[in-house]
Parts: structure tokens; C-alpha cells; sequence
């Protein structure tokens, strides 16, 4: 397949995205972004420990990705629920399929190194701000009175600190955004596109392994030579994305510099009211961002076959046809991603016209009831390939 084709093809996927359900399914994103909203915007009023119900909301996101995937591949259900999306979360194996654990630890690590970096234009921005600087000087003289307490500085703080709250928006904004455009534009779809990847090439892997240990596998071994290829083709088609939530953000971080407050216990909430709304519109973006990563990864299986080396090749064709691989719809549609013209070394499982082996050997369909045989794929038993328990920790969510 050349290239133009292979173009023609993701643009197909891509009018697929714009499907007659994708006012719905951006109406189910309603939901999980407002809740993200307070969550965010009362996190100083919580000391950050709100951001762990983060992951309560993450099923709403998930119903919303698991439609918008079947959109653009036709594989899933089609009326998936936010009931099923909880169902998957807490009763299957999905939990980790954001990564939410890493990408939150990450986005703080983040956040404090660049809050100590700008912490050093405080003081240059206070003068931008009259009666900020005015209210920044009267705190000097009280702290450098030897009668000082730090009861005074903290009666000080809630009479005045609302004197701070326009150089502190900007600051706060500015050393979110960084953090922000990581998580919503690197690891959330690096995530999501990995999973995807693991799907292709063992169809139903989230019926044998968890979502987090399926991510793993396919970052250390089905991705690795292909993380090159899905990123040049992912910013040139979604830099418009990232292009206007810079330019968004920007002009609300502008708007939100101008409110004032005389209430100092309102402050925080205006503080992050710049970084609260970019998850509105950046979520949104997200959508879209996501679905044509998927368009690329559907159109590029080639390109992905490829990229596996000869051993991996031999480690997934054995795999998917081993009997205690569990498959279903996936493997119903998709078949075997590794030819078994490719494997000649295993005869014993047969293919079809197209060199696409069956899921299971010969004597699974001849031997067995076909009321057995779909117990046997409903009931888990094991699979071929394992991951260490040191990575299934660091990767569970």
C-alpha cells in the first residue's frame, strides 16, 4: 500500500469519527469533564487529595473512548453505557487502561519543578499589579518586625491575600499549561494508542491480560520500533489541536488575569479557573486527537508487522493460537495479525484462503459441543505471554 492510499484510507477512518452518534458521544464527555472541572478547581481547598477521585470518573471517559473506538474500527458494541463502562472498570480488567497513576505522579512532578523555575519571576510580576506589590511590601515590613509571629503572617494572608490574586493567576497558569499539554496531549493518547496496538496484534488481549499489562507489552515489544512512525503521523494530522488549545489557552488565562476578588477564600478557586477550563475545551480536542491515532493505526498494520522482529512475530502467532487464549468479537474480525505464511514452522493450526489461522486447532471444533466451546472462550485459563511482577505493579494503573 503506498502512501496516497494509505492516505485516502485514514481520511475514510477519519469521516467515520464524524459519525451520526458523535453528538451523543460528545455529550456523554459532558459528564466526566465537569466533575474533572470541580475536582481540579477545588484541589488547594483539598491539598491536591481530591485529584484521587479522578479515577471514579475515569469510566465515564472510558465509555466515551470504547464508542469512539468502535466508530472508527466497527469492532464493540454499539450502544456502549456508562454501566458497562464501570462494569469493565471494576468488575473486568480495564482499570488501567489510562494510566492515570503515572500520568497524575508525573503531571506533579512536573508542576513543582516548573513552580520552583517561575517562582523567580514572583516578585517582577508583583510589580506589574500596584496593589499587589503595595500589599507585597506591607508583608515585608511585618515579617521583618521582631515582634513577628507567624500568627500575624497568617491573619495577614486572609485579610490581604486576595491583594495577590492577579499576578498569582498568571503565575499558577502559566506553570500548568506544561504539565496540562503532557497529559492531555502526550500521555493520555500514548496510552490509549499503545493499548490499541496491543488490540491489534493479539485481538482480545483485554480477555487474557489487564489493560495496564497490555500497554506494557506493547510499549517494551509490539511499539518499539514503531512509536517513530505513529508520532510524525500523528502531529501532522492533529497539530491543529494542539495549536488551538495553546491559542485558547492563552486568551482564558488573559481573561482570567483580569478578575479581582476581596474575598481571599475565593482565590483559589479563581487561581485555577485557567487550568480547570483547558480540561473543557482540551478534552474535546483529546476526542478527536485519539480518533485519528486510531484511523493511523488501523491503515498502518502493515507498516506495524513490519516493524516486530522475527521472534516477536513467532511469540504472537503462538499465542493467539494457543487453546487457552481467550478470543471472541476482536478475533472474530480481525483474525491472526501474524500470516501463518509467515510462521512455517507450525503447521498444525490451518488457515483460511487469505493465510489467516484459526483461533483454535483442529480437534477444538471437531471434538467439542459448540455450547463448550463458548464456555471455554468465556472462562479464562491462562495465556502464553507473561509479564514480570514488577511491571504489572508499576503499570497497573
Amino acid at each position: 500500500m503506498d502512501q496516497k492510499e494509505r492516505d485516502e484510507r485514514i481520511k475514510d477512518r477519519q469521516r467515520r469519527l464524524v459519525h451520526k452518534d458523535l453528538f451523543l458521544n460528545l455529550l456523554l464527555l459532558l459528564p466526566p469533564i465537569l466533575l474533572t472541572l470541580i475536582i481540579v478547581a477545588t484541589a488547594l481547598y483539598t491539598f491536591i487529595l481530591s485529584l484521587a477521585l479522578l479515577y471514579f470518573v475515569l469510566p465515564m471517559y472510558y465509555t466515551v473512548e470504547k464508542r469512539m473506538r468502535y466508530s472508527v474500527t466497527g469492532i464493540g458494541k454499539d450502544n456502549f453505557t456508562y454501566a458497562d463502562g464501570y462494569r469493565a472498570f471494576f468488575k473486568s480488567n480495564m482499570g488501567g487502561i489510562f494510566g492515570i497513576i503515572n500520568i497524575l505522579v508525573t503531571f506533579l512532578l512536573l508542576l513543582i519543578v516548573l513552580a520552583f523555575l517561575f517562582e523567580l519571576a514572583f516578585v517582577p510580576l508583583l510589580r506589574c499589579f500596584p496593589q499587589s506589590y503595595e500589599a507585597y511590601l506591607e508583608l515585608g515590613k511585618l515579617t521583618s518586625d521582631p515582634s513577628f509571629q507567624l500568627a500575624d503572617q497568617y491573619q495577614f494572608m486572609i485579610d490581604n491575600g486576595h491583594a495577590f490574586t492577579q499576578p498569582l493567576t498568571i503565575l499558577v497558569g502559566v506553570t500548568a499549561f506544561l504539565p496540562l499539554a503532557y497529559a492531555l496531549f502526550y500521555a493520555v493518547p500514548s496510552n490509549l494508542d499503545n493499548h490499541q496496538i496491543a488490540t491489534i496484534v493479539l485481538p482480545d488481549i483485554d480477555k487474557n491480560l489487564s489493560a495496564a499489562q497490555a500497554r506494557t507489552l506493547s510499549r517494551i515489544q509490539f511499539a518499539r520500533n514503531f512509536q517513530g512512525y505513529r508520532w510524525k503521523n500523528s502531529l501532522r494530522l492533529n497539530w491543529p489541536f494542539l495549536l488551538s488549545f495553546t491559542l485558547l489557552y492563552g486568551l482564558s488565562l488573559y481573561g482570567c488575569s483580569m478578575i479581582t476578588t476581596t474575598n481571599t477564600y475565593v482565590m483559589p478557586v479563581i487561581l485555577l479557573l485557567c487550568p480547570s477550563l483547558s480540561v473543557l475545551y482540551g478534552t474535546f480536542f483529546v476526542y478527536f486527537w485519539v480518533g485519528n491515532d486510531y484511523a493511523v493505526l488501523e491503515e498502518s498494520q502493515d507498516v506495524l508487522l513490519s516493524s516486530l522482529p522475527p521472534q516477536i512475530r513467532a511469540t504472537v502467532y503462538q499465542t493467539y493460537c494457543n487453546p487457552s487464549y481467550i478470543h471472541g468479537e476482536e478475533s472474530a474480525a480481525r483474525g491472526c495479525f501474524v500470516p501463518a505464511t509467515d510462521q512455517p514452522g507450525t503447521p498444525d493450526f490451518p488457515s483460511d484462503a487469505e493465510g489467516t489461522p484459526s483461533p483454535f486447532p483442529p480437534s477444538f471444533e471437531e471434538e467439542r459441543k459448540p455450547e463448550e466451546a463458548q464456555k471455554t472462550q468465556e472462562q479464562p485459563t491462562g495465556v502464553v505471554i507473561d509479564l514480570s511482577q514488577e511491571e504489572e505493579k508499576d503499570e497497573e494503573k
